[in-house]
């Protein structure tokens, strides 16, 4: 019984380690199995993120900055290489031979030389030619043309587009047969031209032959033409002796003598001008203006004349901002008598006037141009003394 009891106890022994051998190798087993499966997933969960993120970052980022640098470096170099290829042709002028288209002349060559860095020329004349001039593109600009003086060859300019009207030049002017009013004052009835022959000894001088000494309108003027026509229409042919003064300044001149002494004198005047602005004058009367009367002989008194800027067709495309620069221009009647005035007294040249006006009057000039151009103009004159 012993013997059994022993045997059992060592069954139940060996039976026992086994089962612990047993629990023991399944805990392993189990812990075992744990380990390879938390392996596997940082693995493959760490090595895809990294592989991913930096692959797309670098390579897209890289590549889109690289090419727009290289976009901007283009547009630079184009607008460089276009503006080193401009060149500006010269600008001629229209010098006609009479004191307001000179010195607006002188004064619009300078803004345009300094101001908008043209270089510019004139040809010199007198109104017939130098229209003529403009149509063929001899001359680009011409500062005054005299309307109705110039109206039949100025409508046929502008039809055929040779010639383009870019504004007025001066304000409305007046034209007419004038005398002093000093002399209307002693000779009430001296009141209108068909009274000249009636008045004729007044005029008369050792040059006039018989007839009234009359300072006509300078030749090559139109105003010359339409003088003509007047004398024949009136029928003074055989009373008035047209006297040449030369000039504009000839004429001025040739009044102011006259009426310094208190003498008759009987012409041609327009305004504004310094004589007419100074003196007491009297416009002899005419028939009212009419556009029959004036086709048919001119047996009327001159209509309000007009002045325009005219530039040939080629400039509108070769030169717009100069164009722009005309079409605001205005020669004032006040700054014009003053810096004429101040040319005649200061015995001066149409240049200096020039120089004379820009100085005195920049609040009327400035306002025709860019502030640029404006500044550069004023560098010109300071450097100019």
């Amino acid at each position: 019984m012993l013997l059994k009891a022993r045997k059992h106890m060592a069954s139940s022994g060996l039976l026992a380690l086994v089962l612990l051998i047993a629990s023991m190798s399944a805990v392993a087993m189990a812990c075992s199995t744990e380990t390879v499966e938390v392996t596997r997933e940082v693995q493959v969960e760490v090595t895809r993120e990294v592989e991913v993120e930096v692959e797309k970052q670098v390579e897209v980022e890289v590549t889109r900055e690289v090419e727009k640098e290289v976009v901007v470096e283009k547009e630079v170099e184009v607008v460089v290489e276009v503006t080193a290829e401009v060149e500006k042709e010269p600008v001629v002028f229209s010098d006609l031979n009479w004191t307001s288209s000179e010195l607006q002349v002188r004064i619009a060559r300078f803004i345009v030389e300094h101001g908008y860095g043209y270089p510019t020329d004139a040809v010199a004349g007198d109104t017939i030619s130098l229209f003529e001039g403009l149509k063929n593109n001899d001359t680009d600009v011409t500062m005054e043309i005299w309307l109705p003086n110039q109206q039949e060859v100025w409508d046929a300019a502008l039809e055929s587009g040779v010639v383009v009207d870019v504004g007025k030049s001066l304000e409305d002017n007046w034209q007419g047969f004038v005398i002093p009013q000093y002399l209307k004052d002693e000779n009430p009835g001296l009141v209108s031209v068909t009274d000249i022959p009636d008045y004729k000894d007044l005029f008369v001088t050792p040059d006039s032959n018989g007839k009234a000494r009359f300072v006509d309108c300078i030749p090559g003027w139109a105003c010359e033409v339409v003088n003509s026509e007047k004398f024949e229409t009136y029928g003074l042919l055989d009373d008035v002796e047209p006297i040449n003064p030369g000039s504009g300044a000839g004429l001025f001149a040739d009044l102011e003598a006259a009426y310094g002494r208190g003498d008759a004198w009987i012409g041609y005047l327009w305004g504004p001008t310094k004589p007419s602005a100074e003196l007491d004058l009297y416009i002899l009367e005419e028939p009212p203006y009419s556009d029959e009367c004036w086709e048919s002989g001119k047996g009327c008194a001159y209509p309000t004349a007009e002045i325009k800027i005219a530039v040939h067709e080629t400039l509108i495309e070769r030169a717009p901002e100069l164009v722009q620069f005309f079409r605001r221009w205005d020669f004032t009647a006040a700054s014009h008598i003053e810096t004429e005035a101040w040319m005649t007294e200061n015995n001066e040249t149409s240049d200096a006037a020039a120089l004379y006006y820009l100085e005195n009057f920049s609040d009327i000039w400035e306002q025709y141009v860019p502030d640029d151009v404006a500044a550069r103009v004023h560098e010109a004159l300071a450097e100019a003394g």
